[in-house]
C-alpha cells in the first residue's frame, strides 16, 4: 500500500511547502494539490513543491477540461514533469459544476465523451504527435507541443461514475476513487475498471486505484462522525453519481433533502438520512487500530494507494498536519501488521 494526500494551497506558500516537506519525511508517497476552486493556482503551488521536495511523487488532483483547455493543461504537465524530473502526475476529472463550472461560464458537454477525448488527446501530445479534435468542449486544429521529446506523463481519472470507471481501465494509469470507503462497494467499482481495461487488452494489475476519502485520526470516533456527516459526506452525497450512490446505500428518498442541506445552509438535514454506518461507507474516521483495519480492507479488494482527503469544511476543527502526521505515525505502520 502506498498513501497520498490532498491539501489546498494556503498563504504562505512557504509555509506550505513546509507542510508537504514534512510530509515527504513521515514516509508519504505522493502529494496532490486540487484544482477544485478558487485557491492558489495548483500548477504554481506544485512548480514550487518539485524545489521543496527529493522524491514524492506531486500530482494535479484534479484539474478538468471544462475549465482549463487540454492544450493548456498538456503545457503545464510537461513543465512540471521537466522541474520535478518525472515525479508529476496528472489528476483530471469533471470537476464541480454548479459551484465552480457554471460561475465562470465553463461549457458544457457530456462527461464520458469528454473525458476519453481528453485522454486520448492529452497521450498524443505527450508522445509527440499532432492532435485534431472537436467536441462541444474544446477544439484542436492540428496542434502539438512545441517541445523536444515531452515526457510520457501518468494519468489518473477521478470519478464516481461507471462508465467513467471503465474508461479509466481503458486508458488511464490511475483511478482515483472518490469518497469510496466501503469494501463491498470498492470491489464492484474495481470490476468496472477491470471491465474497461479488457476492453482495450490492458492488465488492472498495470492501474493504480485510489481510494480518496476523508481520514481522520481520533480517538472520540462519535465526535468525528458528527462532525464529517453533514459537511463531508452530505457533500460527497451530493457529487456522486447514482450508480455509485445507490451502491452506497443511499436511500434515493434521502436525496432532495441531503442535496437542499448541501446548497442551504438554512435547511434542516432529514432525520436518519445521513446514520453513522453510511458515514463510515464514506469516510475512515476513529483511532489508529481501527483506521488501520480499515485500509486493511480496502487493500484486499483491490486498492493500491489511499488518498487521504483533508475536509476543507472541518479546517476548525482539526489541525491537517496534525492528523497527516498521526497517519504516517500511528495508522501506517500497524497495516499489514
Amino acid at each position: 500500500m502506498r498513501y497520498s494526500f490532498s491539501l489546498v494551497p494556503s498563504a504562505p506558500l512557504a509555509a506550505f511547502g513546509d507542510t508537504i516537506a514534512r510530509a515527504e519525511d513521515w514516509g508519504y508517497d505522493l502529494a496532490w494539490s486540487p484544482d477544485q476552486g478558487f485557491m492558489y493556482d495548483p500548477f504554481v503551488a506544485l512548480s514550487y513543491l518539485a524545489t521543496r521536495t527529493r522524491d514524492m511523487s506531486l500530482g494535479v488532483g484534479i484539474t478538468n477540461p471544462f475549465q482549463r483547455h487540454p492544450i493548456q493543461i498538456a503545457r503545464a504537465a510537461a513543465a512540471l514533469a521537466d522541474l520535478s524530473n518525472g515525479r508529476f502526475i496528472l489528476g483530471l476529472g469533471a470537476g464541480e459544476k454548479r459551484r465552480i463550472r457554471d460561475r465562470v461560464g465553463a461549457p458544457s458537454g457530456p462527461f464520458v465523451d469528454t473525458i476519453t477525448d481528453t485522454m486520448r488527446t492529452l497521450r498524443a501530445l505527450f508522445a509527440g504527435e499532432r492532435v485534431t479534435v472537436a467536441n462541444s468542449v474544446f477544439a484542436l486544429d492540428d496542434v502539438g507541443l512545441e517541445l523536444d521529446d515531452p515526457q510520457d506523463i501518468p494519468i489518473y481519472l477521478a470519478t464516481t461514475h461507471r462508465d467513467v470507471f471503465k474508461a479509466a481501465g481503458a486508458f488511464a494509469d490511475g483511478v482515483i476513487v472518490g469518497d469510496v470507503a466501503a469494501p463491498e462497494t470498492m470491489a464492484r467499482i474495481v470490476e468496472w475498471i477491470a471491465e474497461g481495461a479488457r476492453s482495450q487488452g490492458r492488465d488492472i494489475a498495470d492501474i493504480t486505484i485510489v481510494a480518496w476519502c476523508a481520514t481522520i485520526v481520533a480517538d472520540d470516533r462519535a465526535a468525528v462522525v458528527e462532525h464529517l456527516r453533514r459537511p463531508v459526506i452530505g457533500s460527497a452525497i451530493n457529487g456522486m453519481h447514482r450508480a455509485t450512490r445507490d451502491l452506497m446505500g443511499v436511500d434515493q428518498a434521502h436525496f432532495n433533502g441531503i442535496r437542499a442541506a448541501k446548497f442551504d445552509p438554512s435547511a434542516e438535514l432529514p432525520a436518519g438520512s445521513i446514520p453513522d454506518d453510511m458515514v463510515d461507507r464514506f469516510a475512515i474516521a476513529g483511532p489508529p487500530d481501527y483506521c488501520a483495519a480499515r485500509i486493511e480492507a480496502l487493500a484486499k479488494v483491490g486498492v493500491d494507494m489511499m488518498g487521504f482527503r483533508m475536509p476543507v469544511a472541518l479546517t476548525g476543527r482539526y489541525d491537517f498536519e496534525t492528523n497527516l502526521h498521526r497517519l504516517a505515525r500511528d495508522v501506517t505502520p500497524l497495516v499489514g501488521s
